[in-house]
């Protein structure tokens, strides 16, 4: 796989400087504005002395951390000669860690084992590596071996598997854009809940009107809060088909139907964060949906982990939008799928990986722990949910269950990837492009415009540098995700792929003069 420098102005030595000084002051503002964390790690590269030990690298200070605090032990019960040791490195769906762990697998000295997802996030590891995908554990024995295929929703297999090469395997499984809101501020104002955009903007109006903050889309994650409003209505208004092509880096803003859907987004995208929370700017997800639970806002959309912070730090149930919830009077948060989406499930599934290191045989033995029944059983219960079939009785929320039923109710071919999952650089433009986009309002539309065009070339790109190695899709040889091929693939034969550049055309995708049409959904 071609390699790219994780700076292309400075080593990787000075990158990791730069994240490290960066991060501890995200640490310190972190815990000082965020009071529920009470014990802070050090992001620290730590020096492993026996095989024994297990030294993963996490983003988890939040929800992560509470599950982690039950599965670690529970582990070394089970396994008593083996030690976890965590390094954590905190910041939203990633955005400091990603960076510090990719510049420790370019140095040649990864960690054991490192929390990563499904979809593109992965190849971002294998092409700064030093050997490529030789410097990773090829996990498909394992998960064949521990029956994962078999008796999981194999979407979520697929969604970590490069054309049958799984080098991480899922532990999790959350659902990205999920609207949260305060249902008693809606009761009071005798507002619909929301079923589709125009009763967002509705209601959205109606708050403005009596004077509430309607929306909570908070600053200080980087543009992951604003990755995951736009994201959610456009996929509210272009369906699946667009998110699979954003996927592979085949969406073309030349083609008139994609166009439109951009540009209206966009237009709601900078209705409701007009309407946001004073003080947006310094505040993190977590103090967002705090807020939201206080009352403050009406709306916040995020990945659904919010549910276990409550529940872990505010000592908040979250239920979903049916009855008898609905009707209850104590019932403050909802959580439900963004208006539009309610069919789709745009999947976050945290993953770890194993680096090749004398330190594997402890890794795979917790990772086989891990995504064992028993394992998924203390690690779901306080963090998101398995994707085991049988797995349903034990969940700390309602919410939780309910995610749980639609994730083993979703048709395959209504499975999307969150863009958090796109390749690790691709993800940092959006992020950025979208932040800027918010702050700036209507005036950054021309460079938003332009970063997104060139997020979307640089996914194709990257994904051609995959094919080159056999891995060039996301699934299994007649089992692709979301069940669709891009472009580039024989459908027939999907370890062949074909090596030539797309032409993004006005009418579509074409290869030359031929037309490419994959699988629909």
């Amino acid at each position: 796989m071609r390699r790219k420098a994780i700076s292309r102005t400075a080593t990787w030595a000075i990158v990791a400087v730069v994240v490290i000084v960066a991060i501890l002051g995200g640490v310190f503002g972190y815990l000082v504005s965020t009071p529920h964390v009470t014990t802070p790690t050090t992001p620290t590269t730590v020096t492993t002395n026996t095989s024994s030990q297990v030294v993963f690298y996490t983003w988890w200070a939040t929800t992560g951390k509470v599950a982690l605090d039950h599965l670690i032990p529970a582990f070394e019960r089970a396994y008593p000669s083996y030690t976890v040791i965590k390094s954590l490195v905190p910041g939203a769906g990633g955005t400091n860690a990603k960076y510090a762990i990719l510049a420790l697998i370019e140095a040649g000295k990864p960690p054991a084992l490192f929390q990563s997802l499904v979809g593109a996030n992965m190849l971002s590891y294998v092409e700064v590596a030093p050997q490529g995908i030789s410097d990773f554990v090829n996990l498909t024995s394992l998960a064949e071996h521990e029956g994962l295929l078999e008796s999981s929703v194999l979407p979520v297999m697929e969604a970590a598997a490069y054309n049958g090469t799984m080098l991480n395997l899922p532990v999790s499984v959350h659902s990205g854009f999920v609207l949260y809101y305060n249902l008693k501020l809606l009761r009071e104002y005798g507002l619909p809940i929301p079923e589709n955009l125009s009763e967002l903007t509705y209601d959205t109006m109606q708050l403005v009107e009596h004077g509430v903050t309607p929306w909570m889309v908070p600053g200080a994650d980087g543009g992951y809060d604003q990755e995951q409003l736009w994201f959610a209505i456009f996929l509210s208004l272009g369906g699946p088909r667009l998110m699979d092509q954003l996927l592979y880096g085949t969406l073309s803003l030349q083609n008139s139907t994609v166009q439109k859907v951009f540009n209206e987004t966009n237009e709601l995208f900078l209705n409701y964060t007009s309407y946001n929370y004073p003080g947006w700017q310094s505040m993190t997800w977590t103090q967002g949906i705090t807020a939201v639970d206080q009352g403050k806002a009406a709306f916040e959309v995020d990945v659904d982990s919010a549910t276990n912070y409550l529940y872990d730090f505010l000592n908040v149930t979250t239920y979903p939008p049916e009855q008898p919830y609905l009707s209850w009077s104590n019932v403050t948060m909802v959580a439900q799928p963004f208006p539009g989406t309610q069919s789709y499930f745009p999947i976050v599934s945290d993953a770890v990986a194993v680096p090749v290191s004398s330190h594997e045989a402890a890794a795979l033995t917790f990772v086989k722990y891990w995504t064992s029944y028993s394992g998924q059983q203390v690690w779901t219960k306080w963090k998101a949910v398995t994707y085991y079939r049988n797995g349903s009785d034990w969940y700390n929320t309602p919410q939780q269950y309910y995610m749980y039923q639609r994730l083993l109710n979703t048709s395959p071919n209504d499975f999307v990837i969150d863009p958090l999952s796109l390749f690790a650089d691709v993800d940092a433009q959006l992020y950025s492009g979208l932040l800027t986009l918010q702050q700036a309002g209507p005036a950054a539309l021309a460079v938003w415009a332009s970063t997104f065009n060139s997020s979307v070339h640089e996914e194709y790109q990257e994904w051609q540098a995959a094919a080159k190695l056999g891995l060039g899709f996301l699934g299994f040889p007649g089992h692709p995700f979301g069940g669709y091929y891009p472009p580039w693939v024989n459908a027939r034969d999907p370890s062949s792929t074909w090596g030539g550049d797309l032409v993004l055309g006005a009418g579509g995708l074409t290869l030359g003069a031929i037309e490419v049409v994959g699988p629909k959904h």
